[in-house]
């Protein structure tokens, strides 16, 4: 009796797990990502690849990345007609996160002009806005009312940035909560050029990792495991390696590329940099510098244009820069060089140099002996080329303006005199030409003049994505500088009271004191462009469209050897169909958006075949069921 009651319990035991292990399946194949699994982030899917010890998860493989893309669709799906709600808006483009709180709920950040979807999340938590809450049962998302509940766990498409998201993240105690599916944050040892080149390849408008996965879902028209494709490149980062790449060619001044070849293809763009020639001198690295031109062309389309200014001005200390212009480089360049072309003008007019000389002389023959001045820089007319979708940016001149200001020192008794004007116009006359040709040609504005011509370039594609009707689905004038932000915070206050020390410090003597400056960088106007015929192109441009094409798969010098031109094409892979009728349990496929269970269709990927996955269950449930027959058989003996 007391054998047979062992041998029951044994097999009822036997029976469970057998039965367990039919309804669980095979074993998944090694994980893709390497590192240790973290227990403590969200469970990653069957299948997938595990989290690593950072926090990093295939986009689709962690129940809140699936519950994100659900919302994402179900967003884009019941966009208000005429809304102006950012939340459904920026649903196919910008970054997005989501959290469980600790009561349950699940919630919904995104990003725009004002917030990071971090942000946005912690003010949930913290019951200070109203909550944008997930329903997994309905796949709906909603407003609810605001009330505090602490974020249990959470997950984010791009890494949590160092900047401002991770550590506001960490002051809230829930950083290391959170997983996420894309690098954003540079490690130990790597360089500016390194995260540059990781955020092109997250990022990038046509080729990165995240673009394309908005893309595959909105595919897919459902949630579910999506892979970073392996063939996915930029033409940027093409550029970027073949210029810093093994057998670069020597005497090129890289450090000084400029955008001056763009086309709009439907599978993808082309971009082409010029670079002057350095002959008996070994290249200079521009790797950064190509990823600076790419990324001000994507400031000047997501910043409106009205905001592109920036203003040194003593009696304005409040207006020194927008506040989206200034989380970018785009806005730091505008204001040193702002601060440079003030340096440049003190320089100019010191009585010891011969610009100097002549300025002042002409001051004393007309009876003045102070001056306060206004100086900005503006854009000149450009000359293009424009043939269908492509663009040659052939010139793109920067000019400087000045005018006579009235003016008082603040905190002195220094003013201005009435008489300005007549000083402004010797000052226009001998100094503007000069100040001018250095905002041109001097190495002091060469990050000036780079990221102008971007903005050349970006007002023809803001035209073009006009024209086609798809300027808001690619972010045009919407402010969300989210991805564009600097790697390194920069102030621009710190430039401001820089400024300031320099107005009052005596850098020379003039007659009487010293000269008071204020001025700025004045972009904020459409660029002023002159098309030049195809007949004058052919005639005074002959070899540039043979020296671009082959400039996109090797350096190319032009016949006169002055330039050089670097480029390439973005590499877009095709998006993959899943199958047409998934199979519920995994997360390969995915599952439609109103799907209660929030997983994908479609097997897990396991590495086995289907027929043998198939066979294998079938043979467990059989020998589960036989092991159960046997069990109730041993009880019915033993109650005998």
């Amino acid at each position: 009796m007391e054998r047979n009651a062992r041998a029951a319990r044994w097999g009822r035991l036997t029976a469970v797990l057998l039965l367990l292990c039919s309804m669980v399946g095979p074993l998944p194949a090694a994980p893709a990502f390497a590192g240790p699994a973290v227990t403590a982030l969200p469970t990653v899917d069957r299948g997938c690849p595990p989290a690593t010890a950072e926090g990093q998860v295939v986009y689709g493989c962690n129940e809140l990345s699936r519950n994100l893309q659900r919302a994402r669709l179900w967003l884009q799906q019941n966009t208000p007609p005429g809304t102006t709600d950012k939340l459904f808006k920026n649903a196919g483009r910008s970054n997005y996160a989501i959290a469980r709180l600790a009561d349950g709920k699940y919630i919904i950040g995104y990003s725009d002009d004002k917030l990071h979807s971090e942000q946005r999340l912690l003010d949930q938590m913290n019951g200070k806005s109203q909550r944008i809450t997930f329903d997994p049962a309905t796949g709906r998302v909603s407003y609810q009312a605001p009330r505090a509940s602490i974020i249990a766990e959470g997950f984010s498409e791009l890494e949590p940035c160092d900047n401002k998201c991770g550590p506001k993240l960490r002051d809230a105690g829930v950083r290391d909560r959170f997983s996420w599916s894309w690098r954003w944050n540079g490690r130990d040892g790597e360089t500016k050029e390194d995260i540059k080149a990781l955020r092109d390849r997250s990022n990038h408008g046509t080729t990165g990792l995240k673009t394309l996965a908005l893309r595959q879902l909105k595919a897919n028209n459902g949630a579910g495991r999506i892979d970073d494709p392996p063939d996915a490149q930029s033409g940027i980062n093409r550029a970027a390696q073949r210029q810093a790449g093994p057998g670069r060619p020597g005497g090129i001044d890289f450090s000084s590329v400029q955008l001056r070849y763009v086309s709009d293809g439907t599978s993808g763009n082309t971009y082409s940099f010029k670079a002057p020639t350095t002959p008996g001198k070994p290249s200079t690295d521009g790797t950064g510098a190509i990823y600076d031109a790419y990324t001000a062309l994507n400031v000047w389309m997501t910043v409106q244009p009205s905001k592109f200014w920036v203003n040194l001005n003593p009696d304005e200390p409040d207006r020194i820069i927008d506040s989206h212009l200034a989380q970018t480089d785009v806005g730091r360049v505008l204001l040193e060089s702002d601060l440079t072309l003030k340096e440049s003008g003190t320089k100019l007019i010191d009585p010891n140099s011969a610009v100097g000389k002549q300025f002042w002389d002409k001051m004393g023959a007309a009876g003045l002996s102070k001056f306060c001045k206004r100086d900005w820089i503006v854009p000149k007319q450009a000359t293009i080329r424009e043939s269908g979708s492509e663009l040659y940016i052939l010139e793109a001149p920067l000019e400087v303006k000045s005018e006579g200001a009235d003016f008082q020192m603040p905190g002195s008794d220094f003013t201005c005199p009435g008489d300005s004007k007549a000083a402004a116009d010797i000052y226009r006359t001998v100094v503007v030409p000069e100040l001018t040709r250095l905002v041109n040609d001097s190495p002091e504005y060469t990050e000036l003049r780079r990221v102008y011509i971007s903005r050349v370039a970006a007002e023809w594609y803001r035209n073009r994505l006009a024209k086609a009707g798809t300027a808001e689905d690619f972010g045009i004038d919407s402010n969300d500088v989210d991805t564009l932000e600097s790697i390194e915070p920069w102030d621009p206050k710190a430039l401001y009271n820089k400024y300031l020390k320099q107005l009052n410090s005596v850098v020379y003597e003039t007659p009487d004191g010293f000269v008071v400056t204020a001025g700025g960088v004045d972009f904020t106007q459409p660029v002023k462009v002159d098309k030049v015929a195809d007949s004058t192109f052919a005639q005074q441009y002959p070899a540039l469209p043979s020296v671009v094409e082959k400039s996109l798969t090797e350096v190319t010098r032009t016949t006169d050897d002055k330039d050089a031109f670097n480029g390439g094409a973005d590499q877009v892979p095709a998006l993959i169909k899943p199958p047409a009728r998934p199979s519920p349990g995994g997360t390969a496929g995915g599952a439609e958006p109103g799907d209660p269970g929030g997983g994908g269709g479609g097997l897990p990927i396991t590495g086995v075949p289907l027929y043998g996955i198939v066979g294998v269950g079938a043979a467990l449930i059989l020998s589960g069921l036989l092991a159960l027959w046997r069990t109730r058989r041993v009880r019915w003996v033993a109650s005998r």
